[in-house]
């Protein structure tokens, strides 16, 4: 940690000396400690060790890969040792282990007590398993002494005391081992204020049980839904002065700026956004966006929704919200093979939207739209290919 003058100094620049050597804002020195398989499950199941910090990406080892590394126990091979920075409750001074690094080892340990995963014999191939029941009789049971002694393995353990959010998710970033992180775990684990709103709002709309992800069709694994949500929160605010595209350097840098954060009229316009976007995919009457359509929701589609519902979310209904969401997704896919991120697909998400502030777009909703008498069909009105406007009068970057 730093001491007082540290801070002093580093506040002064123009006073360091290149040639001094110093190591700025060390971290406290973790403690290595030894806990067994049996301990750590105990621990697990009675909350004392969280596997699930924000930064944590979600379980992503194989079930082979899970039980390689009960294999790895009993043979009394290498494993590397699990990071934990403890956080201490203020009130009654409760600690909890924080997993910062060791997750999918955990995890497979609990799963072999539990009964989830077996063991598996490198000589015979049998299936040898930690626990059974009465509902899994073809199952063999390992013998009790055996499991005795895969209770008493070792796993080494460091622990961190009084990390700062910034250090710990620090900390998560350098000590990766094996699968190295996405581009979009690495931006979950970015501590800033807008990173921190950006959790927030993935952890209250899309995560929560009943949440959008329950009600679209879209890749939520590890960290992507934090990365689109951060790319739809990107474009919505260079609005109304850039139209946005949100590349990984560009949302890499806005995301790790510690100066900015979001005013509270913009958290409260992105509220509306997300819990619109909750409503037009949750009920039958509105969710054709998403239920007319054999395809998964592309990454590309869920950002640029989100901010057509944003540039929309004064001044019209949600049925001309959802009619605009559906006929933004039936063009671009006519317009496009490949649905991803990229400059011709964006430019057109862009124009699209453009198209629709100008009333360029018949928005009007089928159950209202009548052709010689007859309602139209959801798919017969026209409209502007996203290619065929070329306004893009706002600056796009």
């Amino acid at each position: 940690m730093h001491s007082d003058s540290d801070e002093d100094y580093v506040d002064n620049p123009e006073e360091l000396d290149s040639n001094v050597f110093h190591i700025w804002g060390p971290l406290q020195k973790p403690v290595t400690l030894q806990y067994t398989t049996e301990q750590l499950h105990k621990m697990i199941h009675e909350g004392d060790i969280d596997l699930d910090p924000e930064y944590q990406r979600g379980v992503v080892w194989s079930a082979p890969k899970q039980m390689a590394i009960i294999d790895s126990l009993f043979h009394n091979y290498y494993v590397p040792p699990v990071v934990f920075a403890i956080s201490k409750d203020p009130i009654d001074g409760y600690e909890t282990r924080l997993c910062v690094d060791g997750k999918q080892r955990l995890t497979s340990i609990q799963k072999f007590f539990d009964g989830q995963i077996a063991y598996r014999c490198p000589k015979t191939k049998k299936h040898w398993w930690y626990t059974t029941s009465t509902t899994r009789a073809s199952r063999t049971e390992i013998p009790t002494y055996e499991k005795q002694i895969f209770a008493q393995k070792c796993i080494t353990c460091i622990e961190y005391r009084n990390l700062s959010p910034a250090a710990e998710r620090e900390v998560f970033q350098r000590v990766q081992l094996g699968m190295s992180l996405t581009a979009a775990e690495k931006l979950q684990a970015v501590s800033s204020p807008w990173a921190n709103y950006i959790t927030h709002l993935e952890k209250t709309h899309l995560t929560i049980e009943g949440g959008l992800i329950d009600h679209i069709a879209f890749d939520e694994t590890r960290g992507r839904a934090f990365q689109n949500t951060a790319q739809l929160v990107y474009c919505c605010a260079g609005l109304p002065a850039a139209q946005r595209i949100p590349t990984a350097p560009r949302l890499e840098k806005w995301l790790t700026s510690p100066d900015e954060r979001p005013s509270t009229a913009f958290k409260a316009a992105m509220t509306d956004v997300l819990s619109r976007l909750w409503e037009l995919a949750s009920d039958l009457e509105l969710d054709a966006p998403f239920r007319r359509f054999k395809a998964k929701v592309a990454p590309v589609e869920f950002v640029y929704i989100g901010v057509l519902l944003y540039v929309m979310r004064k001044g019209y209904t949600a049925a001309e919200q959802s009619r605009a969401a559906f006929i933004f997704r039936r063009d671009i896919r006519k317009a496009h093979v490949d649905v991803r991120f990229n400059a011709r697909v964006a430019a057109d998400c862009w124009r699209f939207i453009d198209a629709v502030e100008n009333a360029e777009v018949d928005i009007e909703p089928p159950s209202s739209a009548m052709t010689n008498g007859k309602r139209k069909s959801l798919d017969s009105q026209s409209t502007p290919t996203p290619a065929a406007s070329q306004r893009g009068k706002k600056k796009r970057t």
